[in-house]
């Protein structure tokens, strides 16, 4: 199947009479980008609505093949561990419960992919209406930095901390997650006329996020965009050779005017330049170095069982007192509340089985988009799904909490996604 068919496919869905029930299947494709990235309620009531729905649908056709993936059984498997393991936990009580409801996350992707590869249409709404949301956050943050509030009334968090459409500065972080679906429907969408629209918009728009991700003062977020930047356009190098050197030479003047609009901006360039490099060179001096020490420190302490689900905090406030007075002084009241890091978090709170458990999960995540992005003949797809799965699972960088309700909405949306497009293809 060549390109060509695909963009088809995403960009005109098949317009034909709708059932209540399909009705009702594309309004809340549509809603979820709004209720999944704004606010933490919305998002945890659309994960287990979606749940509840798709349990039901599956218990009365009593049909659970949807739930029979490779990454699935490996997140059931991640919960089962820590469930197993929690009465070795700081608080067994916390932790069991935090490893039942961590599974409903992979539950809701599934039932997504299952939604969208049921109805095609409800796939092409949601990137529609995510890539609608998408030019708001930017359109909004880019007026929040003008001006100084944006249209909500919302102000900077600080000088060098912008929130857009949120009430925290996280606007960088939660939009970097989704950034890529949105970029590989203006590819498709570009590529369906001409191949030169489809670099012009491709180049434009990752210059446009660069400087975006930038202007938010959010480091992490930054760098994961630029390595999910970086592949995507390797992709196109590597499967549209023929206009490899006009996108290196477009890149590079896009380069040049987003450098030359930031470099007048010289607190953004010291928070987002200079901070960053000096934190990379003296990580142990920073919190970001000091959370990876006191993960590693715990997992030695308990490298088998973990210090339990979500007891990062409290086993260090407990059990390792210098630990804890080094985070005092750096301003924190003991520990903070996780380790901000996927990877040594598994380490920490669940011990060698769940930190394998884990790795083995992420591993089957990238197998199937880039096997089924291949199997259909869409080599790009596996490009723009994967860097979507980046910018969440990328190992080096701080991130945001595994088990936290709110950011595992986002981050397991943009997994559905990924799958679903891969396998619509």
């Amino acid at each position: 199947m060549n390109s060509d068919h695909f963009v088809q496919n995403s960009v005109s869905p098949a317009y034909r009479p709708l059932d209540w029930a399909q009705k009702l299947a594309l309004i809340g494709v549509l809603l979820l980008p709004i209720l999944v990235l704004f606010k933490r309620v919305p998002a945890e009531v659309a994960v287990g609505v979606t749940v509840l729905i798709a349990l039901f649908v599956a218990i009365r056709r009593r049909d659970f093949s949807w739930l029979a993936q490779g990454w699935v059984y490996a997140a059931a498997a991640l919960s089962v561990i820590l469930l197993v393991l929690s009465p070795f936990s700081v608080n067994p009580a916390n932790s069991a419960l935090s490893a039942v409801l961590a599974f409903r996350w992979p539950v809701f992707a599934a039932a997504l992919i299952w939604l969208f590869s049921r109805q095609p249409d409800t796939l092409v709404w949601f990137e529609r209406a995510m890539l609608a949301v998408i030019v708001f956050i930017v359109l909004d943050t880019f007026l929040q930095y003008a001006i100084g509030r944006d249209i909500f009334g919302h102000v900077p968090n600080s000088p060098v901390r912008l929130t857009g459409p949120f009430e925290h500065p996280m606007v960088g972080t939660f939009t970097d997650r989704v950034w890529f679906i949105g970029l590989a429907v203006v590819w498709f969408a570009a590529l369906r006329w001409r191949e030169l629209w489809a670099l012009l918009a491709i180049a434009g728009m990752s210059a446009v996020g660069a400087l975006f991700l930038f202007l938010t003062g959010e480091r992490a977020a930054l760098l994961t965009y630029l390595l999910g930047s970086g592949l995507v356009m390797l992709g196109v190098m590597i499967h549209h050779r023929r206009w490899r050197m006009p996108l290196i030479g477009l890149l590079v003047v896009l380069g040049v005017a987003v450098a030359g609009v930031a470099i007048t901006q010289k607190e953004m360039v010291h928070r987002s330049v200079d901070s960053t490099v000096h934190t990379i060179g003296h990580l142990d001096e920073t919190v970001y170095g000091l959370n990876f020490m006191t993960a590693f420190a715990e997992f030695e302490a308990k490298p088998w069982t973990g210090v339990g689900t979500r007891e990062f905090k409290a086993y260090c406030d407990t059990y390792l007192p210098a630990y804890k007075a080094r985070y005092d002084t750096m301003g924190f009241d003991g520990a903070v509340i996780h380790p901000h890091n996927f990877y040594s978090g598994m380490l920490a709170e669940g011990g060698i089985f769940a930190f394998v458990i884990f790795v083995a999960m992420v591993l089957l995540l990238f197998a199937k988009v880039i096997g089924d992005s291949i199997r259909h003949g869409v080599p790009m797809q596996a490009y723009f799904g994967s860097a979507v799965l980046l910018t969440t699972f990328w190992p080096l960088q701080s991130t945001m909490e595994y088990f936290n309700g709110w950011t595992a909405a986002v981050i397991w949306t943009g997994v559905a996604w990924s799958m679903a497009r891969a396998r619509a293809a």
